[in-house]
């Protein structure tokens, strides 16, 4: 018999083979800490950590008393995100040298309790700030497909991470698309979940009105596993979704401006879905446009909620912090504060009146990024260039954001260049679960 290479594995994959006593929890962390050191993809290795949990995994393997299928699972975690002991670094200059957090956040000792093996701290956009995943003081980790290409952001480092391979799965944040753009870029299922679902307390913030945590993985029951005990809800299998759900694939903004290989990878996923009994229904939106306009009106949440809280750290660090961030960040300094205020009243107007329309459908379908990754090297010598391509793959995303609810990413297939292509399916608040159900039955039609 073939020994099982557990590097090839995800979470359920390894839940599997420790059930069948094919594969012991600490054996899989030495070989994932084996492959794995401090640079572009994990900023910091917790080896002592992982070997920790790990011995603890094995223990309870061999008593027969696995905790759930995260038990003994190594995984990543984004490093906005505080774990005991360790620097929370935010992918910042102005972050590196802060003493080690004194505790878990919430999240991380919900999945530490759940038995999951920390391997690291995934690198990141300095501040979560870009959708590209560049980061010139870690060193941007190339794409997982092309590694000339980017990763997508700022979850870049956990995205690369999972689809080499060198973790089962991680966690990641949104708040313009941080967890579904680097999932679409490297063929991974992500969730944003919804608003205030999942505690962000012990988080480095971006937005403290759009900060989310969510789960990548390389499938969508994997994906579903990491989520519910994120959430601290019950182990359960992912569940099924309506026996022929109600889609709405609206051609406004979500379908502008496509690549030509993102549309028809778009394209065959309506149909595929169409085939298998789904009722889509294409007709325009027009609150999109409205939603997509706002940030051009009166700045963004990122960067009004950031110049709030770092106009300080700005002061003392942006000599040595990426001038892209904190450009981005200083626009508003000069705004009025009613701008923001209109933001706030814009957004919940518009929210509402989405929620009323969408109501009668199950999900909303769009590509989840309307662009290809670009190359990296254009991006980092040119501004402008990074300017233009941040602001076309954070586009679709960022509007779910604005809306608040959850949406899941699946991949679809990959374009002419071999490039993954995502679906966005989003749904209404709290219905976390059903963005992930249709993700994992997109997957079965598919395979």
């Amino acid at each position: 018999m073939v020994p099982t290479d557990p590097m090839t594995l995800g979470v359920l994959g390894l839940a599997r083979a420790y059930r069948a006593g094919e594969l012991d929890p600490l054996d899989v962390a030495e070989a994932h800490l084996a492959r794995i050191e401090p640079g572009d993809v994990l900023r910091l290795v917790t080896a002592e950590r992982a070997r920790h949990q790990a011995a603890a995994a094995s223990r309870r393997w061999r008593q027969g008393r696995l905790r759930g299928p995260l038990d003994g699972v190594p995984i990543v975690v984004k490093d906005l995100l505080d774990t005991e002991g360790d620097v929370t670094g935010a992918g910042s200059p102005a972050f590196f040298g802060a003493a080690p957090a004194a505790a878990d956040a919430p999240v991380a000792a919900r999945l530490d309790a759940a038995g999951a093996v920390f391997l690291g701290k995934s690198t990141m956009t300095e501040l979560a700030f870009s959708g590209l995943g560049l980061n010139p003081h870690t060193g941007t980790p190339g794409n997982a497909i092309d590694a000339s290409r980017v990763p997508g952001g700022s979850s870049s480092g956990t995205a690369v991470a999972i689809a080499r391979g060198w973790a089962a799965a991680g966690l990641g944040s949104d708040t313009g698309g941080s967890v579904r753009i680097p999932a679409s870029f490297n063929g991974l299922v992500g969730l944003k979940t919804s608003d205030g679902a999942i505690p962000i307390d012990g988080a480095v913030a971006l937005s403290t009105t759009l900060d989310t945590l969510g789960p990548l993985a390389r499938d969508a029951a994997d994906a579903w596993a990491l989520w519910r005990a994120m959430a601290a809800l019950p182990v359960a299998p992912l569940t099924e979704p309506p026996a022929r759900p109600r889609l709405w694939a609206p051609p406004t903004v979500w379908q502008e401006g496509l690549d030509a290989g993102v549309r028809a990878r778009f394209e065959e996923a309506l149909a595929t879905l169409e085939a298998a009994g789904a009722r889509i229904v294409r007709d325009p939106l027009p609150e999109l446009a409205e939603l997509d306009a706002l940030y051009g009106r009166y700045g963004s949440f990122a960067a009004h909620e950031a110049w709030a809280l770092y106009e300080d750290v700005l002061a003392a660090f942006d000599a040595v912090m990426d001038a892209r961030v904190v450009a981005r960040i200083r626009a508003v300094a000069e705004r009025p504060s009613s701008d923001y205020v209109r933001l706030g009243y814009a957004r919940e107007r518009l929210r509402r009146a989405v929620a009323e329309r969408t109501a009668p459908f199950d999900a909303l379908l769009a590509p989840t990024v309307a662009v290809a990754p670009p190359a990296i090297a254009p991006l980092d010598a040119d501004a402008a260039a990074y300017l233009a391509a941040n602001a076309a793959v954070l586009r679709n995303t960022t509007i779910g954001n604005l809306l608040g609810t959850p949406a899941a990413t699946v991949p679809i297939g990959t374009d002419g260049d071999g490039l993954p292509v995502g679906l966005m399916l989003t749904t209404a608040f709290g219905e976390d679960a059903l963005a992930l159900s249709l993700a994992g039955w997109v997957e079965r039609l598919r395979s």
